[in-house]
């Protein structure tokens, strides 16, 4: 039998900015922790990444509105992206805090701060649950067929080299405070090469779904136009890469100015991304 759709388009509501502050910090919570250790940085800097992710958590568990529910998020594992978030989540709270503890004078007895193979065993595991963190908000989305704009492999990837620029303008805004100044030049080459590359990540994105179905089209379109497309254009693009990018090139005395724009752009994005997002038309007969 024939069907006749719908073809209003409605965009998706349940999901705004106190999901994408969510996203955002759990993001750089995790990027930061990979690039603490990727370069050894400071403490303080993986007890930061670890607090992020917490503060994250509440702010998911506020636009929920029941706590007390939250634990049957762990109940559906094998089936269920954000269960399986929650459990990434839970390992990377539990050995990045095993792993950063002994640093600290008032946890220096633990035995594993003198043992390095188990130190770097916990490392290991706190590093790889790091990295889930950063591509499962990713893998959320792109299980959501009913959503065509979301549902690509590559917005995971996305999520993650995102995660790891906005860490990146992160540490640049933490430069004066807690980055050694052999550290810093390694790190500004790293984010320039995000940035460039999360743009052409987005160009290929957009481009790609542009040219896929209705409900993907008008997600496109939502972010070249209207309020929304301003707020992508003027605050991911030119705040949030082109002109951190200009800074760190050519006036790198100024990381700390850039390390804001692109931790603008990194939040912005998740909003973008979670606005843009269209219903597919459904059958009405």
């Amino acid at each position: 039998m024939a069907h006749e759709f719908n073809m209003e388009l409605t965009p998706q509501e349940e999901w705004s900015w106190l999901v994408a502050i969510d996203l955002f910090l759990g993001g750089l919570g995790g990027g930061l922790f990979l690039l603490y250790q990727i370069f050894g940085l400071s403490s303080a800097v993986a007890l930061l990444s670890l607090g992020l992710v917490v503060l994250g958590g509440l702010v998911l568990l506020s636009e929920l509105g029941h706590p007390l529910r939250a634990w049957r998020a762990l109940l559906k594992p094998f089936s269920s992206w954000i269960s399986r978030g929650v459990i990434f989540v839970s390992l990377f709270l539990i050995f990045g805090a095993l792993y950063v503890a002994p640093a600290f004078e008032f946890f220096s007895w633990l035995p594993w701060g003198d043992d390095p193979t188990v130190r770097k065993t916990i490392g290991a595991i706190a590093g790889a649950a790091a990295l889930l963190v950063t591509l499962y908000p990713g893998f959320v989305l792109a299980a959501s067929p009913s959503i065509p704009f979301w549902n690509s492999p590559l917005l995971p990837v996305l999520f993650f080299s995102h995660s790891l620029m906005g860490a990146s303008g992160l540490v640049f805004l933490l430069a004066p405070v807690a980055l050694n100044g052999a550290a810093l030049p390694a790190i500004r080459v790293v984010g320039e090469v995000l940035i460039v590359t999360n743009f052409v990540l987005i160009a290929i994105y957009l481009l790609t779904l542009r040219g896929s179905g209705l409900a993907a089209r008008e997600a496109v379109r939502r972010l070249s136009e209207g309020a929304l497309g301003w707020t992508f254009k003027v605050g991911v693009v030119v705040v949030g890469m082109i002109l951190p990018l200009a800074v760190v090139i050519w006036l790198p005395a100024a990381v700390v100015f850039a390390g804001i724009c692109i931790l603008i752009g990194a939040l912005l994005f998740r909003y973008c991304v979670l606005k843009a997002g269209v219903y597919v038309p459904f059958p009405i007969t």
